[in-house]
């Protein structure tokens, strides 16, 4: 079977670490050609890695100017954008609502909301450009399901589950799809620091997953190649929850 990304070409953010780089990985094994975008500078360790049909930037996806150098960068490089890759992400301290920090909730909004929102606004115009395609947003299955302790982001990344339904149907006639998914508790770099601040939630979050796991990168990075490629041509406007059945429960 050809390289079913083979042509194409994506912006990944957060391609530093985590889910990003696992995507980063397979999206290069399958021929794309790739932005790797990240705001910790860990995106031209990636670019050094995989090597030739990549290009690597530092962004703050909240930034606007950030966001639009990004898309102008597939643009000059490659000659147009295909796929959009939302995977950059935050996290905030576990706590109850009332000991919820302002600036932490405004930080989720900053980086996992408004950041998608500036990134599918000037990617969209790119893709207009050639016909068509594809946009994933990396959600969460916080976003499907009341999750204590973790208003704050599931305030944000609910949020992004509607913009990305509303999206995939202004412009469905378009040829663009917009699809988002929802990992349940991932082995990251993200949530490594998480719980080394609350070692006792990892108990916690193990207990909510039916399958008694945490996912890996690659689980997620799979899912992101399924919904960014044409093997999904005819889905937009889903949010698929990848978490071993946490939301089923």
């Amino acid at each position: 079977m050809s390289n079913v990304l083979e042509g194409k070409t994506a912006i990944i953010t957060g391609a530093g670490s985590g889910m990003g780089l696992a995507t980063a990985r397979l999206f290069h094994q399958q021929g794309a050609n790739i932005v790797l975008a990240d705001f910790s500078g860990a995106q031209e360790k990636t670019a050094v890695e995989l090597g030739n049909r990549t290009v690597p930037i530092q962004a703050d996806i909240s930034n606007t100017a950030d966001a639009k150098a990004m898309v102008s960068l597939a643009v000059s490089e490659f000659g147009g954008l295909d796929i959009l890759c939302n995977i950059a992400g935050a996290n905030a301290p576990m706590v109850q609502h009332h000991e919820a920090l302002e600036s932490d909730f405004d930080k989720m909004i900053n980086v996992n909301l408004r950041g998608a929102f500036l990134t599918m606004k000037f990617a969209i115009p790119a893709m207009l450009e050639r016909g068509g395609g594809s946009i994933v947003n990396v959600a969460s299955a916080a976003a499907l399901m009341g999750t204590p302790l973790y208003g704050s982001y599931s305030a944000a990344k609910t949020g992004l589950l509607g913009l990305t339904r509303t999206i995939a149907l202004e412009y469905a006639a378009q040829n663009i799809r917009a699809n988002s998914i929802c990992p349940g508790p991932i082995r990251t770099p993200m949530m490594e620091e998480a719980l080394a601040e609350n070692p006792a939630a990892a108990d916690y979050l193990i207990n909510l997953v039916p399958a008694r796991r945490v996912g890996t990168a690659e689980e997620v990075a799979n899912a992101v190649l399924f919904l960014a490629s044409e093997q999904s041509s005819y889905i937009t406007g889903v949010a698929l929850p990848i978490d071993g059945g946490q939301t089923a429960a």
